[in-house]
């Protein structure tokens, strides 16, 4: 707090003011920050830092800190800072990295369409029609080869992320409800204990155990209905596609509204049980009360300030492990439309069609992958906003 300090002229008249100086820090904010230090010693980290210690080098720039004690204490400070330089750079990098990956693969359909167009062009004339249509088959089949590869290897980057999502809830929520129950927000922490569970092992296993299998049986189903006209399948795969649409939608409706309703009432709860914990102290031990009362204060600041500087420290361990999972998707997403829309004019329908049919697919997955992650943020930012009793 800045101080004023009194200066007596030298004809004896009244003293003035001088500038204002800065002074030491309050003890109040010593023991603040020394209430910190004692809550982040006490605090089990490793299985927060194991997901730090798995980033890669692009990462950790974004990331900014060595540990998850070190970015905790940023935030609790006010040191943290985004650089938005690192952020676009490994935006860039990773978006980079998938274009890279899928060409090949992308450029092999496109000389295959082209190949197999030429081919058509020459029937009747070095070719039987016969012949031009097992050739064509052929062509279309190793088409549709290179994207099970492809999509196989989309799936299990898919399944990775939403497995690396319930381990991450698993590490970071017992942190922080524990730190919810000792500011004093022990209703809030009792609601939200059994919506961690329903999360983490309810909503994330439905995806991995019945919706990404829905959305490979959907893309099976794509691939055959368009390898012959006499093969009817499409009906079939939108079926599996509106499943996979509908059970996302109702899963994550009914969690955020139970959520909602339910925070919102622990909190004001917790605030009126800290008040009264409060006046009981103040009031009711003798002498000493008052100091009491200061000192319960102060620890469930600290407490506050350390949980939501996790709950932040965890919503940027979300947004890196997320990023590169949902930019081969969308990169993925975007070169199915593009060669569709180049190899529409080369002649043979069904590979555009099964291009185009595949790109709408891979569009479900990553919405489903990004309404896991929008969950887990939502959760996050929801715990973080409240059981935070009025100190």
């Amino acid at each position: 707090m800045p101080s004023a300090v009194l200066v007596t002229a030298e004809d004896g008249s009244a003293p003035t003011e001088s500038a204002p100086t800065e002074s030491a820090p309050s003890d109040a904010e010593k023991e603040l920050a020394e209430s910190i230090d004692d809550i982040l010693n006490e605090l089990n980290l490793a299985e927060i830092e194991r997901f730090i210690n798995s980033f890669d080098y692009s990462q950790r720039s974004v990331f900014g800190a060595s540990s998850a004690a070190d970015k905790i204490r940023a935030v609790v400070s006010g040191e943290i800072q985004l650089d938005y330089g690192n952020f676009f750079t490994y935006i860039l990098e990773i978006a980079g990295v998938s274009v890279l990956g899928y060409l090949p693969s992308m450029l092999a359909i496109l000389a295959i369409a082209v190949a197999v167009n030429m081919l058509h062009s020459a029937k009747g004339r070095l070719a039987s029609e016969s012949v031009g249509d097992i050739v064509s088959f052929a062509g279309v089949g190793l088409i549709t080869a290179i994207l099970a590869v492809q999509i196989t290897m989309l799936t299990a980057s898919a399944r990775g992320l939403i497995v690396s999502l319930q381990a991450q809830m698993n590490a970071v929520f017992p942190v922080i409800l524990t730190l919810m129950a000792a500011s004093g927000g022990a209703g809030s922490a009792g609601v939200y204990q059994p919506a961690v569970a329903v999360l983490a092992s309810g909503i994330m296993g439905i995806i991995v155990a019945l919706i990404l299998p829905l959305f490979i049986l959907s893309s099976v189903f794509t691939v055959v209905g368009n390898l012959s006209d006499t093969v009817k399948l499409k009906k079939m795969s939108a079926f599996f596609m509106t499943a996979c649409k509908w059970l996302l939608g109702t899963a994550f409706f009914l969690f955020i509204a139970f959520l909602s309703v339910q925070g919102i009432t622990a909190s004001i709860y917790d605030g009126v049980s800290v008040r009264t914990a409060k006046f009981a102290i103040s009031k009711y031990v003798p002498v000493i009360g008052g100091y009491l009362s200061e000192g319960f204060n102060l620890i469930m600041a600290g407490s506050v300030l350390v949980k939501n500087a996790v709950g932040l420290t965890a919503v940027v361990i979300l947004f890196l492990s997320a990023l590169p999972t949902v930019a081969s998707v969308a990169v993925f997403n975007l070169s199915l439309h593009l060669t569709a829309a180049v190899a529409e004019p080369l002649g043979d329908k069904r590979i555009s069609n099964i291009l185009s049919e595949l790109a709408k697919n891979t569009g479900t997955l990553a919405a489903i992958l990004l309404g896991a992650a929008f969950l887990y943020f939502i959760f996050l930012i929801l715990v973080i906003c409240t059981g935070n009793p009025a100190l």
